[in-house]
C-alpha cells in the first residue's frame, strides 16, 4: 500500500503545517487523517507580522533602487549587485510574503491549479535568488582583490556573468516545486495548495536538499571567499607603497582606497551575517519539522520563527544605506534634496579601488592624491578602466 505525505500551506516557504498527516491507500479511496484547526489569535499575529514585513521590504528596496537609477551611468559593478539583490529581496516579497498574507487572510488558497504551482515555484526562486546573488557578490569581491589581474583581464562589465548564473540556478533549482504541489481536494469539499510525497521520506530528502543549497553550502563558500579577503586585505595593509613592511609606529594615515576597501568589507559581511542569523531559525525548524515526528509544528513559537526568514529582504537596503555613501546620499536626496548636497572636496570613497592592482601597491596611493575638487567627475569618467567598492 502506497503512503503519500501531504503538507499543508507553503512548504518549504514560510510556515510547516502537520507533517504527519498521510493519505493511505489510492487516490480515489483515500482517507484522510487531517487537523485543519486554526488558532485565530495566532492567525492574526502572523498577518500583522507579514503584513509588516510586506510593506517594509517593498518599501526599502523600491527607494534603494530609486536611488540607483538616480546615478543613471554612474554605476559600479557593486551598484549592479545590490540593484539584483533588491530585485531578489523584491522577489521575496512580492511572491512569498504576499501570498502568504493573503492566504493567511482567507484561510484557504483561492485559484486554479496552475496557480498553486506558479506561487509556490516563485516563492522558492525568492530564496534562491536571495542566497546566489550573494554568493556572487562574495565571489567579484574575491576576484578583485585577490585575483586583480583575473578581473582586469575580463573587463569591468564581466560582473553579469555571476547574476546570470545565479538567477539561472535559482529558476532552475525551484523547478521540484512545480511538481511536488498542487491543488488538492479535501473530504470537506474545499481544496487547498499543498505538497505530496509518494514516499514518506520525500519530505526528508527535500527538505534537506534545498537546506544544503540555499544556506549551507552558499554559507560555507561566502565565509571561505570571506576568509581570503581578509587574509589578502590584512597582508597587503602591511606593506608600504614599495612592499616595504609597514610598522604601527607609521604616521601614514589610511588611504581613501583603504578606507573604501575596509567600508565594502564591512558591508558584505554584514549582508552575509545577516542573512545567516534571518534564515537559520527558518531552516533548523524545516529540519526538526520533517525529522523529529513530535516537533511541535502546531505551536506558536515554532510558527513565528519560520516568519523571520523575511525579514532579511527588510534589512538588507538600510545596510547598503549605511555602508554606501552613494546611495545614502542618493537617498538623501529622495527624502530631503535641500539637505543632501555634498561638501565642497567630498571624496567619493565607493568608487576608487582599481581592478589592475592589488590593496597595497602604487595604485593605491597614487589614487589618494587625486584632487578632491575632481573626485565626482574623475571617478564616473573612469568607469570603465576600475573595479570600485561599492
Amino acid at each position: 500500500m502506497a503512503l503519500s505525505g501531504l503538507i499543508k500551506r507553503p512548504f518549504m516557504i514560510l510556515k510547516l503545517f502537520n507533517t504527519s498527516s498521510i493519505v493511505s491507500g489510492p487516490t480515489s479511496n483515500a482517507s484522510f487523517l487531517l487537523s485543519d484547526d486554526r488558532d485565530d489569535t495566532l492567525a492574526q499575529a502572523e498577518i500583522a507580522i507579514l503584513a509588516s514585513i510586506f510593506l517594509l521590504a517593498t518599501f526599502s528596496n523600491g527607494l534603494v533602487l530609486a536611488a540607483l537609477s538616480r546615478r543613471g551611468h554612474r554605476v559600479t559593478p557593486m551598484h549592479r549587485f545590490i540593484h539584483h539583490l533588491c530585485l531578489a529581496d523584491l522577489t521575496v516579497a512580492l511572491f512569498q510574503v504576499l501570498p502568504q498574507l493573503i492566504w493567511d487572510i482567507t484561510d484557504r488558497f483561492q485559484g486554479p491549479d496552475a496557480l498553486c504551482r506558479a506561487i509556490t515555484y516563485l516563492q522558492v526562486v525568492g530564496m534562491f535568488a536571495s542566497s546566489y546573488i550573494i554568493v556572487a557578490m562574495t565571489y567579484d569581491r574575491h576576484r578583485a582583490i585577490c585575483r586583480p589581474m583575473l578581473a582586469f583581464r575580463r573587463g569591468p562589465d564581466s560582473w553579469h556573468r555571476p547574476v546570470v548564473a545565479a538567477w539561472t540556478a535559482s529558476f532552475l533549482l525551484s523547478l521540484p516545486q512545480l511538481f511536488i504541489f498542487s491543488k488538492v481536494e479535501l473530504p470537506s469539499g474545499a481544496h487547498e495548495c499543498w505538497a505530496t510525497f509518494a514516499e514518506t521520506w520525500g519530505a526528508r530528502a527535500y527538505v534537506t536538499w534545498v537546506t544544503l543549497m540555499v544556506f549551507i553550502i552558499p554559507t560555507l563558500f561566502i565565509a571561505t571567499c570571506q576568509g581570503m579577503i581578509f587574509c589578502e586585505v590584512h597582508r597587503s595593509l602591511r606593506l608600504g607603497p614599495e612592499g616595504a613592511l609597514v610598522g604601527r609606529g607609521s604616521q601614514q594615515g589610511p588611504s581613501p582606497i583603504s578606507r573604501a576597501v575596509t567600508k565594502t568589507l564591512k558591508m558584505t559581511l554584514v549582508i552575509v551575517l545577516t542573512y545567516v542569523l534571518c534564515w537559520s531559525p527558518f531552516f533548523l525548524v524545516q529540519l526538526w519539522a520533517v525529522w523529529d515526528p513530535q516537533a511541535p509544528i502546531d505551536g506558536p513559537a515554532f510558527t513565528l520563527l519560520m516568519l523571520v526568514a523575511s525579514l532579511n529582504s527588510c534589512t538588507n537596503p538600510w545596510v547598503y544605506a549605511t555602508f554606501s555613501s552613494s546611495i545614502s546620499r542618493e537617498l538623501c536626496r529622495i527624502v530631503c534634496p535641500r539637505l543632501a548636497r555634498p561638501p565642497v572636496g567630498f571624496l567619493h570613497e565607493d568608487s576608487v579601488l582599481s581592478a589592475t592592482s592589488s590593496l597595497g601597491r602604487d595604485t593605491l596611493s597614487s589614487a589618494s592624491k587625486r584632487p578632491s575638487a575632481q573626485q565626482d567627475q574623475g571617478a564616473d569618467a573612469k568607469e570603465s578602466l576600475v573595479l570600485p567598492i561599492c
